[in-house]
């Protein structure tokens, strides 16, 4: 896997993260709806849509958690940060048996064993997060499969750039001004 520290930290991509001020809000059904609907059509018991932050992914949706109440994990814990670095789905059907990842904390303390992610994207084409299924044994997906997972990721990324609409309208509604003024 590469180094995540650069890439997770660049500027613009933060700044993206920001703007899309959905950090520490609650949960959405519609998102809600996109992680049960990848849990089932990856048979997998758990689905997140995460967004990746400078030190933490925060779960934005979860479903199938072991601690319903976990919103949060450092970094250190996180796979779906490879999603965002590269750009592109992730798939691991065994990160136990993985030489780069057998000794990753999601692997050696959480119990996860397979990981599939495909990334979510800022309306300004930032990687910001990832919609994953993990499962805690080995797991193989079919091709059709992944590709519904990217269907989601795709649907996930329209909800968020819909919601950064959504409060630039009310913005506009209440206040009486554009975005070019919010500089």
């Amino acid at each position: 896997m590469p180094d995540v520290a650069h890439a997770i930290r660049d500027k613009h991509r933060l700044g993206a993260v920001r703007r899309l001020v959905v950090l520490d809000t609650p949960p959405t059904p519609a998102f809600d709806r996109l992680t049960r609907m990848a849990a089932t059509l990856l048979e997998c018991p758990v689905s997140l849509l995460t967004i990746v932050d400078a030190e933490r992914q925060w779960f934005k949706s979860t479903h199938g958690l072991p601690d319903a109440e976990l919103r949060e994990t450092p970094l250190a814990y996180s796979m779906c940060q490879y999603a965002v670095v590269t750009g592109s789905p992730v798939v691991v059907p065994d990160a136990a048996s993985d030489p780069e990842l057998r000794g990753h904390l999601a692997v050696t303390e959480l119990g996860m064993r397979a990981y599939a992610g495909s990334p979510i994207w800022s309306p300004d084409r930032h990687p910001v997060g990832a919609l994953c299924v993990s499962d805690f044994v080995p797991h193989r997906w079919t091709d059709q499969q992944l590709e519904l997972l990217d269907d989601l990721a795709q649907i996930a990324t329209r909800e968020l750039a819909l919601n950064v609409h959504e409060r630039m309208d009310a913005r506009r509604r209440v206040f009486g001004v554009g975005p070019a003024a919010w500089s």
